[in-house]
């Protein structure tokens, strides 16, 4: 079977979600990466993004001359217009998490099926001279990591309060934020402008064992993954996702996940065997551009403060939870997941 893979390659996770299925499924078929940019209708079509109105319209561009699956996200209710709504029923949704599935099915748009996110969990290369250079600033530091675009739903406001607490009760804490500065310059040469300066946050903290990369989404593989093998543990603060990738890089180097006790995380996650989930006090929903209402788990700074704590000053707890994941992360492999999307082709 003939295959293009379609995502916004300019957006990190789109892209390497794309690369994943390619490499998992090119032994088989054969498949080709394009950006949604420059793709021409016809044939298969396997496109990843976002289930919300610019999507499904683009989409209909290349209707009805390609057959098209939609592997798609959502982090809570898309607000479709008519137009988007009758597109939505002219392709095959596959939802990456069973939220993702409830979210769509809450506003009447038909869903497939579901598959899960997954990696390849071999592909643990670092870059060396850069791991050793952060392991040896780091010296025996209990590493705090999260990856994330720097967007309001994604909780990093909430992460540097609780973190603040985490630091003034551990020494040995060390906190990394791979994000983005408030405005940059994305790999289309476009000025952004995101929701949080975090620098100027962590100054009125005065937060001292910190670094904000500001690389989201231009640091190399081999660069990120040094990051993974440094933690001592990954933090999701997240409010809202439709998965959450970086959880599935963080199994694959063993790394135990600290995140709010609400879908999707909590079908990813399990409490104390693969990470502590943070108890969710409430939910709300937040428009965003008119296109989305996320649905926001929310949760007590104090009780992420908590997590963390326990996470990295318990040994047996840390130990327990590495070698769980260790059994189990196989099961997230792309290799053994992403094949079945092509199954939705016929």
């Amino acid at each position: 079977m003939k295959v293009k893979i379609v995502a916004r390659m300019a957006w990190p996770s789109f892209r390497n979600t794309a690369i994943a299925i390619y490499n998992a499924v090119k032994t088989h078929h054969t498949c080709t990466i394009h950006d949604w940019k420059k793709v021409e209708p016809g044939g298969n079509i396997l496109f990843i993004d976002t289930v919300h109105t610019p999507a499904l319209k683009f989409l209909d561009k290349l209707l009805p001359e390609s057959n098209v699956v939609f592997y798609g996200t959502t982090e809570g209710h898309s607000r479709l217009d008519e137009e988007a709504f009758a597109i939505s029923k002219r392709v095959r949704i596959v939802a990456v998490s069973n939220f993702v599935k409830q979210m769509l099915e809450d506003i009447r748009v038909p869903v497939a099926g579901v598959l899960h996110h997954a990696i390849n969990m071999s592909d643990k290369k670092v870059d060396i001279e850069f791991y050793r250079k952060w392991k040896t600033k780091m010296r025996r530091r209990k590493v705090i990591l999260t990856v994330s675009s720097n967007d309001p739903r994604k909780g990093l406001d909430k992460l540097l309060k609780a973190y603040k607490a985490v630091e003034e009760r551990n020494e040995d804490s060390f906190l990394i934020v791979h994000s983005e500065p408030k405005k940059y310059c994305d790999l289309e040469g476009k000025v952004r402008s995101r929701y949080y300066d975090l620098e100027e946050e962590a100054r009125n903290l005065k937060i001292k064992r910190l670094w904000l990369t500001n690389l989201f989404g231009r640091m190399s593989p081999p660069k990120l993954n040094a990051l993974y093998k440094l933690c001592t543990a990954y933090v999701q603060p997240s409010l809202s996702e439709g998965f959450g990738l970086p959880i599935l890089e963080a199994y694959r180097f063993d790394k135990p996940i600290i995140a709010v006790d609400a879908p999707p995380f909590n079908e990813v996650v399990s409490q104390t065997e693969t990470g502590i989930l943070v108890p969710s006090n409430g939910a709300y929903w937040f428009n965003y551009k008119d296109r989305i209402d996320f649905k926001m788990h929310t949760y007590a700074t104090e009780d992420l403060a908590q997590a963390i704590l326990r996470c990295i000053s318990d040994q047996r707890l840390l130990e327990k939870m590495q070698l769980k994941i260790s059994q189990e992360k196989w099961g997230w492999d792309s290799r053994k997941r992403y094949p079945e999307l092509i199954n939705y082709f016929t």
